[in-house]
């Protein structure tokens, strides 16, 4: 699975765009706690991650915002590989 990462104008969000389809053309989901992140193993995945604060999700990419006082070396790595691993388990 191919991600690009794609910085922001917020030092504290990052946009992670993948080669697969998440969620249908024209469809979005916000998630910033977990009933939200349930809607989508994607999401709760994601929100999982110590020092995710919340993300958005449309087509095939992922915005995630860390906790401010979290560093991006920190959390980047463990995004990248629960994105890997959600879609591998996708069907």
């Amino acid at each position: 699975m191919s991600i690009t990462v794609i910085p922001t104008r917020s030092e504290h969000t990052i946009t992670f765009k993948v080669d697969k389809v998440l969620l249908p053309h024209g469809k979005s989901l916000v998630f910033s706690e977990l009933g939200a992140a349930e809607l989508h193993p994607m999401a709760r995945a994601l929100m999982a991650i110590t020092g995710v604060n919340s993300g958005w999700m449309m087509a095939n990419e992922i915005m995630v915002t860390k906790e401010t006082d979290i560093r991006w070396a920190t959390v980047k790595p463990k995004v990248m590989e629960t994105i890997r691993k959600v879609q591998s388990d996708a069907p």
